[in-house]
């Protein structure tokens, strides 16, 4: 378990990383967007499964390894309805030479997952000094409890915390949400922050 100062640490790093890449998603759509996070909270798997089972609406997941010293994982959910407006949003200025292009709401929704995952480890990196490199988003899409599912194959509940975060995304006529998913080794967690 985290201590209430490492876990104010913890969030409002992560708060930071995940508005800065607002900056980012303005530039390449072209217009204004907004990216808030809320919290950080841990919480037991068999709880967030039971949590996500309750949700019927389909989900785009993006899972995100960091390889460094440091083992993390971030997957990324968004709802389907969340999904299609941010690629509405997100796509517009090249709307006329991206929509052949098979697939593209997964296909946005990993790009825009992969931005803002980037935008919370780089704040974490700088942070502690520490070298994060991402792997390429892992896309799919399912339910939202089957998908984190599959990404806990590699929990390890002797070793490993899982953190809960809400990110809220706007933009003009867009708002938009989705859940951010955190599995950290617990005893490297505690060595980088302040007690």
């Amino acid at each position: 378990m985290l201590t209430f100062g490492q876990k104010e640490t913890l969030t409002h790093l992560l708060e930071d990383g995940v508005a800065k890449s607002s900056h980012l998603l303005a530039k390449i759509s072209h217009t204004p967007w907004g990216v808030m996070s809320s919290s950080i909270n841990e919480i037991p798997p068999v709880r967030l499964l039971s949590w996500f089972d309750r949700e019927t609406e389909p989900h785009i997941a993006s899972r995100f390894k960091a390889h460094s010293d440091f083992p993390l994982d971030i997957v990324i959910f968004f709802p389907m309805s969340s999904a299609e407006a941010v690629t509405e949003a997100f796509t517009r200025p090249f709307a006329e030479k991206m929509r052949k292009i098979p697939d593209l709401v997964r296909l946005t929704v990993g790009e825009v997952s992969n931005i803002v995952a980037q935008g919370a480890i780089a704040t974490l990196a700088d942070e502690f000094q520490k070298a994060f490199i991402l792997s390429v988003p892992q896309t799919q899409q399912g339910s939202k409890a089957s998908l984190l599912g599959s990404a806990l194959e590699d929990y390890d509940g002797r070793t490993d915390i899982l953190m809960l975060s809400h990110v809220d995304l706007y933009s003009e006529g867009l708002s938009a949400q989705c859940t951010m998913v955190i599995m950290a080794n617990s005893e490297a967690l505690r060595r980088l922050l302040p007690i």
